[in-house]
């Protein structure tokens, strides 16, 4: 008889963005961390199909495995664009059977998408026995999102989701993809605290910021806003309309806040560390627009209950914000926020995450059946 195929688990967590926002698409610098909420993906490889599960969809999403058909709506699109990108690398294909569980939370700004992308392509490379190393398996899966939702979104999310580090925050310049891991404050958590403003990015005007930014990028002669220095800005947007004007402004100086919360983490300066986050925020909202009044609204409150900084984390328009605050208050900080931010909009069901950085993608031990222990 034929023994079965081992049944392998992986992995793939979301991603806080700590400073760097809407700087991925034009090449730039972030500094996100992945976080302990994740997409697992247990499966058994064989045949030539492709057919997941998920728990929280409560639907079967089934295509041949080299993702030639299938869905092209909702989150069986995301594996179906996965596939025929692995397809297009030359990947055999061998098809498996899968069940999907998460705790990483959908359209609240932490990445659920490109989680879901890293674990389908980390699990379709294993069993095809298909080496790709980090960088390209991030290239691959942030071309698997375009794909899958035509959407012209950067980098950050995939690689965050493969090269985090545990402890650190991930630097990274999304034009050379050169990266390095950053310590975060030992005696600190992340707190995320999800709006319950639910959002997508092919229904929000990121599209259009997109747009707006790059009617002002040809003011730079060929550079990308990240090799600018902000002290240039003055004479740039000189000639230029208001909104491409204040778009361009939020990108380069956003580039300039990166690299200074990297030197304030490494020193140690965290009471600079809380102003370069308001700076941040502050840029999103009359620079960029993406905030709205629930975001500005938790990130006020959150500075006011005691986060060392606060700012809104991800495309915007909806979704979360991170906060760094000390790991002995931050329970009493994120009940403090919830409660204060529940009676402002009652019609809003916010939602705490108390989370740390954790690493990247990978393989994972299967979970223990306490009934046989």
């Amino acid at each position: 008889m034929t023994p079965m195929p081992t049944e392998r688990r992986f992995s793939a967590p979301g991603r806080a963005n700590l400073i760097g926002e809407h700087t991925d698409h034009t090449g730039g610098l972030v500094l996100p961390a992945a976080i302990d909420r994740a997409i697992s993906l247990e499966v058994r490889p064989g045949g030539d199909t492709i057919t997941l599960r998920s728990d929280g969809a409560g639907e079967e999403v089934r295509l041949p495995a080299d993702g030639s058909e299938g869905p092209d709506r909702g989150w069986g699109r995301y594996v179906r664009a996965v596939a025929a990108e692995l397809d297009d690398a030359g990947r055999r294909p061998v098809g498996l059977v899968g069940h999907l569980s998460s705790d990483l939370p959908q359209g609240a700004g932490l990445s659920s998408s490109a989680a879901l992308e890293v674990v389908v392509a980390t699990a379709l490379c294993a069993v095809a026995d298909l080496p790709l190393d980090h960088l390209e398996l991030a290239r691959l899966c942030r071309r698997a999102e375009r794909r899958a939702v035509g959407v012209p979104s950067g980098i950050m999310d995939q690689a965050a989701s493969i090269l985090a580090r545990a402890g650190h925050g991930l630097l990274l310049d999304c034009h050379t993809l050169e990266h390095r891991h950053v310590p975060l404050p030992p005696d600190h958590l992340l707190l995320l605290i999800d709006s319950g403003v639910r959002r997508e990015l092919e229904a929000s005007p990121y599209r259009a910021r997109t747009e707006e930014l790059g009617a002002a990028l040809p003011v730079l002669g060929g550079r990308r806003p990240a090799d600018v220095d902000p002290e240039e800005l003055d004479g740039l947007l000189a000639g230029l309309d208001d909104v491409p004007a204040r778009r361009l402004r939020h990108v380069v100086t956003e580039n300039a806040r990166v690299l200074e919360v990297e030197a304030a983490l490494r020193c140690g300066d965290l009471d600079r560390l809380g102003e370069l986050f308001d700076d941040g925020h502050a840029s999103l909202r009359d620079d960029f627009e993406v905030t709205i009044p629930e975001l500005d609204t938790l990130v006020a409150f959150a500075r006011g209950a005691g986060a060392t900084a606060a700012r809104m984390t991800g495309a915007g328009f909806g979704g979360s914000i991170v906060a760094l605050v000390p790991s002995a208050r931050a329970a009493v900080v994120g009940e403090e926020v919830v409660d204060a931010y529940r009676r402002r909009f009652p019609d809003r069901t916010p939602t705490v995450h108390l989370c740390r950085a954790v690493d990247g993608a990978g393989r994972r031990p299967p979970p223990v059946d306490i009934s046989e222990t």
